[in-house]
């Protein structure tokens, strides 16, 4: 992985802020010229640190209005029911992120839904009817007050970093 430096860290804040900005309005926040500042893009793309531009849309415009976590546990742990478990949801839009973690559970998945109705008809057609699932949890979500991916900024805010 690359080093980042001080430099390198507010780049990335100010892209993480506002992908769509140019590249002069980047090197003059950040205190370069435009051309040094393009090529530190340019390596921070290069290298894998920024992996890509995306826009975040409003699911509600989707008609997306209910938003849940649900854990799953794998009936065995096995690589086998892993891969079973992932190619069942691969292509389910209502998935917008899955993530494996360590604990009780196997899985977390962030789902969008329309509605009570859909969701009840996910969970039940679309996650307990994978023969390798032994249990699911649901939790809705109340509120989102932080989301917004990992923030450069507050990593380089913390004792033991370089400002």
């Amino acid at each position: 992985m690359v080093e980042l430096d001080s430099i390198d860290r507010r780049i990335l804040a100010v892209l993480q802020a506002d992908g769509r900005i140019s590249n002069l309005e980047v090197a003059e926040r950040v205190g370069l010229s435009p051309t040094p500042c393009s090529r530190r893009i340019k390596r921070l793309e290069d290298s894998g640190v920024i992996q890509g531009y995306s826009a975040r849309i409003n699911p509600l415009a989707l008609g997306l209005s209910i938003c849940v976590v649900v854990s799953v546990r794998l009936a065995k742990q096995t690589p086998d029911a892993a891969s079973q478990f992932l190619s069942a949801i691969e292509d389910r839009p209502e998935i917008t992120e899955c993530l494996l973690v360590t604990g009780s559970v196997d899985y977390l998945l962030r789902v969008w839904v329309k509605d009570i109705e859909a969701l009840r008809q996910f969970i039940s057609a679309a996650l307990q009817a994978i023969p390798c699932v032994a249990e699911t949890s649901t939790m809705v979500i109340l509120d989102t007050t932080k989301s917004n991916g990992l923030s450069t900024a507050d990593t380089a805010a913390r004792p033991g970093r370089e400002q």
